[in-house]
């Protein structure tokens, strides 16, 4: 009898979906819950082996832990779409495949980009916040509508795409560039361009790209001097991307016009993050993909991530007793 496909869950939220996939697999599901950082990572793999890690919440997987994991671990699937957590060149050295579930929240976080785009160019907060303090702003307050203005997305990915779509729909004129030193792919109705040119053209900036070592921090003082007088800023990607002292100081001088972000780069943040008291800034909590449905297609996905690899390297054939049970195999993201 062959021993059963041992699975790694960080986070133990999205459980009941995940199980669904991997329970006809006779797979077998550990759960880590809580704060987990390299430490813990490091002694859970040591104690006994998992074919695969079933990723939620971004933990650390570095070299160190994916050498505590040893030769069994095959398979890294996240649920989602980010991998900056995964260390992808040790991965590779070790044949552990990453795969993602990047489809699964591209609307719903696309549909908080178009909200705080919204929330930030019509001062909804702001003047939500002056009504109850008992000033009343109508007929001398003058807004900025959306239509015929310019918005940039920095990524035309998934998310990126969907952004633009809406934006569209919206009136806007939509441009986009890939991260800094990349290209991106053309997009129906949505014109690519250099990210000089972005910047220097854009009414508000939207980060849609991965962050990994090349733009860790990229939007810093040399990109804001680039863009606008009084532009906006909106980030729903990682927090990362930002170097949040620049951003910060440009917002207090008025050089941008307001930010509305969803991702810091230290969650929770300290009390010292000088965003916190920016003048016009919006911040969310890292909830744009945190939906009832996205939640429950990022559990599947990722599951079905799981089920589709070991059943493409005939490692489970001969386990499953009936293979109507299977997930349907769907196209999946392998990086």
């Amino acid at each position: 009898m062959p021993s059963p496909i041992r699975v790694l869950m960080t986070g133990d939220d999205l459980l009941e979906p995940a199980s669904r996939i991997l329970d006809p697999i006779g797979a077998v599901i550990e759960t880590m819950s809580g704060p987990i950082d390299p430490a813990r990572m490091i002694a859970t793999l040591s104690a006994k082996p998992f074919d695969a890690i079933l990723v939620r919440a971004n933990p650390p997987l570095g070299a160190a832990v994916l050498d505590a994991a040893g030769p069994s671990l095959r398979l890294i699937s996240k649920m989602g779409a980010g991998v900056d957590s995964v260390d992808l060149a040790a991965a590779t050295e070790r044949s552990i495949t990453v795969m993602t579930a990047g489809d699964a929240n591209a609307d719903a976080t696309a549909e908080m980009a178009i909200a705080l785009i919204l929330a930030i160019r019509r001062d909804v907060v702001r003047l939500d916040a002056r009504l109850k303090a008992g000033l009343w702003d109508r007929g001398r307050y003058t807004a900025i509508e959306l239509r015929g203005q310019t918005l940039g997305i920095v990524g035309l990915g998934r998310i990126g795409r969907r952004v633009g779509e809406m934006a569209r729909a919206l009136g806007m004129r939509v441009i986009a560039s890939g991260r800094p030193g990349a290209a991106a792919s053309a997009f129906a109705g949505i014109s690519t361009v250099p990210l000089d040119q972005l910047l220097a053209e854009s009414d508000i900036v939207s980060l849609h790209c991965p962050m990994d070592a090349s733009n860790r921090g990229f939007f810093n003082r040399a990109a804001i001097a680039r863009m606008k007088p009084g532009a906006l800023l909106v980030n729903t990607a990682r927090g990362g991307l930002l170097d949040e002292a620049d951003v910060a100081e440009a917002l207090a001088s008025g050089r941008l016009g307001g930010a509305a972000l969803d991702t810091l780069a230290a969650e929770p943040p300290k009390p010292d993050n000088p965003l916190l008291t920016a003048p016009n800034t919006i911040i969310t909590p890292h909830i744009a993909a945190e939906t009832a449905a996205t939640m429950e297609r990022i559990a599947v996905m990722g599951a079905e991530n799981v089920v589709n690899w070991f059943v493409r390297h005939e490692v489970i054939v001969d386990r499953v007793v009936n293979r109507a049970v299977l997930p349907k195999l769907k196209g999946v993201s392998l990086l």
